[in-house]
Order: C-alpha cells, then structure tokens, then sequence
C-alpha cells in the first residue's frame, strides 16, 4: 500500500510546477565548486596555502531558495570575524540533471559572498516513501575569504 497516493504522474507533476517556480519565480541561482581534495594542499590550519590555493572542478549554476540567517560579528583576540548561516534548498531533480551532488567542504557562491557546506539533508520525500525523494537541503555558514583562495582545477 505504499505510495498509493503518490503516483508517478504525481511526481512529474509536482517536479515540473517547482521546477517553473524556481526558474521562472524565484529565479535565484548560485554558484556550486566542488573541491578536488586529493589536489589541495593545506596548511596546520586546515587552510588551503596560499600558493595553491584550493583546487575546484568549475563551478555549476542552478538555481535554490536561499534561507540566509543576520550576519553577525564577534570581536574577538585578532579583531572582528563576521560569522552568518545560509540554508540552500535544491530541487533534488535539477541536481541529478547536472549530475552533482553538494558534499561537505563545498563551496556555494551566493550575493558575491562564499558558504562552505556544513551538513545536507536529503530527508523530504513525498508520502514517506524514499524512492520519492523530492528535496535536498544544504546547511551552510559564512566562509572567509582568507580559506576560500579559489583555483579552478585543470583538467
């Protein structure tokens, strides 16, 4: 009896009313890098160094609903660190359509500022029934420019 309310046509049809509202509503796209972690080479810091930077395959556009939190600012020994989390959520069909999947340690280039994935979610699924997994939900937080020192991957 599983799924008896959910057909697959209810599917298609619920895919393609968000995929019209994301692209032609909302219309908010960002930016995903993945890392390449065999490439990068980091400091004691777990920073990348400064002179290879942190090595990323060449970023996807698709577009989200973006749940950004205030920007907060601590003032701590070495001066003030501004510190904001960002939730991106993704329709999990536009994912597989580009072949990508968000990790943890990748970057989401969103409003000209950069977020490091921290946790994701893939747990809203129609009816309770994993074959119908709808969503994936991207936590992130502010990362600072210092530790993004991007440098696209040569292929």
């Amino acid at each position: 009896m599983r799924g008896r309310w959910f057909s697959p046509r209810d599917l298609r049809f619920v895919n393609h009313i968000n995929r019209e509202f994301y692209d032609n509503v909302v219309q908010c796209v960002v930016t995903i890098y993945k890392v390449c972690a065999n490439e990068t080479k980091i400091n004691v810091y777990g920073e990348p160094n400064l002179e290879s930077g942190l090595q990323v395959f060449p970023g996807i556009e698709i577009t989200t609903l973006v749940d950004t939190g205030d920007i907060s600012s601590d003032t701590a020994e070495f001066g003030p660190d501004r510190e904001q989390t960002a939730i991106f959520k993704f329709r999990e069909l536009s994912l597989k359509q580009v072949n990508l999947f968000p990790e943890i340690g990748d970057l989401i280039k969103f409003n000209e500022r950069f977020y490091s994935c921290d946790n994701i979610v893939q747990e809203q699924r129609l009816g309770s029934i994993p074959e119908k997994s709808f969503s994936i939900i991207v936590h992130t937080h502010y990362a600072r420019l210092s530790t993004v020192n991007i440098v696209s991957r040569q292929f």
